[in-house]
């Protein structure tokens, strides 16, 4: 992004800052002396990231996306709140688990455990991954509003990890309305070979906020023991959602 249009974004986040009950077009296109189809472009864009919502009166307002990447607060209260359910899931599955969440197109892996077998996919804190050969991108990016979803589509470079990844648009749109309709997403050989993954959404309420998955090398992948770890994680997706929602609505703010 040029740096005029990046000042300009920054007027409209700055316009917004302050006033939750949200702004217009009209208001916020004066403020920052921007022309209106500019204005609503731009905020346009800070819509699909996930960065200010429209209200169904036209106002736009700020997300708590915006918070997030200015304090940290919330990924940090998010490993917290999950890392007992995760460890429970490690325990019950002994492979690797994962939490991750979507930053501008990748994503973020913010806690993972390790399975203790030898064979097994090492990942570290604060990797990232390309959304589109994940199950846990997959399982985020399918359950985001179409506007959302294909702007990250149309926006985010698809990378070929291995000779199996999925790299046609028509392919991977038909992956993340099958992924929607199932409840969680599934991924093998397209981030590593000798890896599948199985992921499902958190959800915060009616988007999902993150993801956990499972990875574990194919030959322990058997088709026997797929649906048992499938029902584990999204038992462990549904317990973490409500904890999530509870402790999020009582919680005061992280020191740090």
């Amino acid at each position: 992004m040029e740096s005029s249009q990046l000042v300009k974004v920054f007027g409209l986040l700055e316009a917004t800052a302050d006033r939750p009950e949200g702004r217009t077009l009209a208001d916020l296109a004066a403020e920052v002396s921007l022309a209106k189809p500019t204005a609503h472009r731009l905020l346009k864009t800070l819509v699909a990231l996930g960065y200010m919502e429209r209200c169904g009166n036209g106002i736009y307002r700020q997300t708590p996306a915006i918070k997030r990447i200015v304090t940290g607060d919330d990924d940090r209260r998010l490993v917290q709140v999950a890392e007992p359910f995760l460890k429970q899931l490690h325990e019950q599955t002994q492979e690797t688990v994962n939490l991750g969440v979507l930053r501008v197109g990748r994503v973020v892996y913010l806690h993972v455990l390790e399975s203790p077998h030898p064979l097994r996919r090492i990942v570290n804190p604060n990797m990232t991954d390309p959304f589109a050969c994940t199950a846990l991108g997959r399982a985020i990016v399918a359950h985001l509003p179409a506007d959302r979803q294909q702007f990250l589509l149309n926006t985010t470079p698809i990378e070929r990890r291995t000779p199996h990844t999925v790299v046609e648009m028509d392919a991977l749109k038909q992956i993340l309305v099958q992924t929607k309709e199932l409840g969680y997403a599934v991924e093998e050989n397209q981030t590593d070979l000798g890896v599948m993954c199985i992921g499902v959404p958190v959800f915060d309420g009616t988007e999902p906020m993150a993801a956990i998955s499972i990875s574990l090398p194919t030959l322990r992948a058997t088709p026997e023991r797929i649906p048992e770890l499938l029902a584990s994680l999204q038992a462990t997706a549904k317990e973490l959602g409500e904890k999530v929602r509870f402790r999020y609505a009582e919680s005061p703010p992280l020191e740090v």
